[in-house]
């Protein structure tokens, strides 16, 4: 694939993943105004955040077992739409049902425009033999702090909120319907050999079928499942979860405990701009394993103590540490089987998912019998066992495969 394709590409994935990420963002500082005004209880909102997580489940089996929503690039251009529209109505309507009704929509609708943005970024890498998940997940987080940010402003100086909301979600809906250039015309299930794309054609074509994708083994898939799955309840649980616990226990405004996102974001963020610089000069496995125990034990020990700007510092560890955990188990995937398209990638992404169902869940749950310090404990067990986990990531995660010409086309720690 040429250069300026892939360069195209590339500018697409990036607008997509930022998009991703605004509304995220706004989701994360609503929370406690969400909660306010619809009166939801912590299990309510743990059963709404339930209702999300089975959506996007429920998405990534349509995208597994059905070929209309196995090509990529309309999962991006079409449902981006509704992902926006849907984000919008949840952020501002006064009707709880209306909120688990758009609610649904919204869940199916991520899910699918994440799983055709995760392809599509694991097809640019094998396409370019560059590293570039970490940074096109970076973009997300600087979505999602874009979006937080807007949001925290606004609720700080007393402006309306809905009109900012739906204005983000027209010019990224849009946005991303416009955009022509993508890798390529590959599914999520599978892909040809070598297929390239013109910039400025439709890429919505169908997928040619005859060429089978590569399979990772059993025990990779569910070790990678295992390790998203909780890395996504550990980012997720701290997106839903730490601004309404500093409003709820440590006593900050609505405006102030949003600054907990905020940082929590920025964090992430920076630690995914350096993301593919650390990968490719670095073992994997260690980049995130080291950090994620010292965080959770900084976690643990700052909720113990009570204190405000201890809290925050943890976060902002929190969030160096997680960061960089999605994009790299997608791209430990995607690089296993070189060159290669896989079908698993969709797979693996659906274990994040379980994560983000359970996460909130369950964190629902223990908020409402055991308190909001508890739910923050819990997040921090969870980062210490990731942590563990990881370390072993060289056992399962085989080495990457060479292209046709013989070269590896994504570094990995065993390379």
């Amino acid at each position: 694939m040429a250069a300026t394709h892939l360069a195209a590409a590339r500018r697409s994935i990036c607008a997509g993943f930022f998009g991703l990420g605004t509304f995220m963002g706004m989701w994360g500082v609503m929370i406690p105004e969400r909660v306010a005004s619809l009166g939801l209880s912590e299990l309510t909102l743990g059963l709404f955040l339930l209702v999300i997580g089975l959506s996007l489940c429920a998405a990534i089996f349509c995208v597994n077992r059905f070929v209309i929503f196995q090509d990529a690039v309309q999962l991006i251009r079409v449902i981006s739409a509704i992902y926006v529209l849907g984000f919008a109505v949840v952020l501002t309507t006064g009707s709880v049902m209306m909120l688990f009704l758009i609610g649904i929509v919204t869940g199916f609708a991520a899910g699918f425009v994440d799983a055709g943005l995760n392809s599509q970024a694991s097809e640019w890498e094998q396409h370019s033999g560059r590293r570039g998940m970490s940074f096109f997940h970076a973009l997300f987080s600087l979505g999602s702090l874009s979006g937080a940010a807007l949001l925290t402003l606004m609720l700080s100086l007393d402006l309306p909120v809905k009109w900012v909301i739906y204005g983000s979600a027209v010019l990224v809906g849009g946005g991303l319907a416009m955009r022509r250039q993508w890798v390529g015309t590959q599914t999520i299930a599978g892909t040809a050999a070598n297929a390239d794309i013109d910039v400025g054609a439709d890429n919505s074509g169908s997928p040619a079928a005859d060429t089978a994708a590569a399979r990772l083994p059993l025990p990779v898939v569910l070790f990678l499942g295992l390790c998203i799955a909780l890395a996504t309840l550990s980012e997720g649980g701290a997106l839903d979860w730490s601004a309404l616990h500093m409003n709820r226990v440590m006593g900050l405004s609505v405006s102030e405990a949003g600054q907990t996102i905020v940082f929590f974001s920025i964090a992430i963020a920076a630690v995914r701009f350096a993301g593919d610089w650390l990968a490719n000069r670095f073992p994997v496995h260690l980049i995130m394993a080291v950090p994620m125990m010292l965080a959770g034990i900084m976690l643990f020990a700052a909720v113990l103590l009570s204190q405000v700007a201890v809290l925050m510092a943890a976060y902002v560890i929190f969030g160096l540490a997680i960061g960089n955990a999605f994009p790299i188990i997608i791209s430990q995937a995607g690089s296993a089987a070189g060159g290669d398209r896989l079908r698993d990638i969709s797979i693996v992404v659906g274990f994040a998912y379980v994560g983000l169902i359970t996460g909130p869940a369950l964190l629902g749950v223990i908020a409402h019998f055991a308190g909001l310090d508890a739910t923050i404990i819990t997040l921090a067990g969870a980062a210490m066992i990731l942590g563990c986990l990881v370390m072993t990531m060289p056992r399962f995660v085989p080495p990457p495969q060479p292209d046709q010409d013989g070269v590896e086309l994504v570094k990995t720690d065993q390379g």
